[in-house]
């Protein structure tokens, strides 16, 4: 029953890198691409980290 477990472990067919492709690239995404990404991705994090901080009233809004 057991036998047959290592040979599909080894087998290289679960490879998910494109063929002749960039291996240096993460995501499939270019460089420009990625940086963009992660700049929304900081924007939204600093963004919902201050919303947090005036719900929890850490700080005030001086127009209230």
């Amino acid at each position: 029953m057991f036998d047959n477990l290592r040979q599909p472990a080894s087998d290289n067919s679960f490879d998910v890198r494109p063929a002749g492709g960039n291996e240096r690239s993460l995501f499939g995404l270019k460089p420009s691409q990625l940086f963009i990404v992660s700049l929304m991705l900081f924007i939204n994090v600093a963004f919902l980290g201050c919303f947090a901080l005036i719900v929890f009233e850490k700080i005030a809004l001086p127009i209230f």
